[in-house]
């Protein structure tokens, strides 16, 4: 283990942190807001957060930014409408080449596309990168980027 401020990092598997997708997918689709909050790792002032969500500009660093994505409301953030309103039923990821154990071995790092499909059966995919840890035995985001797919001009 290494402690890094009075945090200790855990030793994570692959299957731990595709688990822990899995449950990221579930709770979008339940529109869980508190469960999807509870696997991101807010840490602290010089270890925060780094999120920065699909379809907003603003880069999130604690537990109300990104709420407000998920949900809305947050008068701090006008231009959140609620990521998890969308009614989304269906969350697919699609890794790069699967979660990838980071230098050190107490982490790993993802890169892909995810699909987010709604109730009417319309897709919108972005492209993700994660970073993820274990600490107090549970594995967490540290690190969460998502924007929308870059398609080229149909050719004419």
């Amino acid at each position: 283990m290494r402690q890094i401020s009075d945090r200790t990092f855990e030793p994570v598997t692959k299957a731990e942190v595709i688990a822990a997708q899995r449950s990221w997918a579930k709770y979008v689709t339940e529109q869980n807001v508190d469960e999807l909050l509870d696997l991101y790792d807010f840490g602290t002032p010089d270890e925060p957060l780094l999120f920065k969500p699909t379809l907003a500009d603003v880069i999130r660093l604690d537990r109300a930014g990104a709420r407000s994505y998920f949900v809305g409301g947050d008068p701090s953030y006008p231009h959140d409408h609620g990521f998890l309103k969308r009614g989304w039923t269906r969350v697919d990821f699609q890794s790069a080449v699967g979660p990838i154990l980071k230098a050190g071995g107490l982490g790993y790092k993802d890169m892909g596309h995810y699909t987010f499909t709604d109730g009417d059966g319309n897709s919108t995919r972005a492209d993700y990168t994660f970073a993820y840890h274990k600490l107090g035995g549970r594995v967490l985001i540290s690190l969460h980027h998502s924007s929308l797919t870059w398609l080229p001009p149909p050719e004419e």
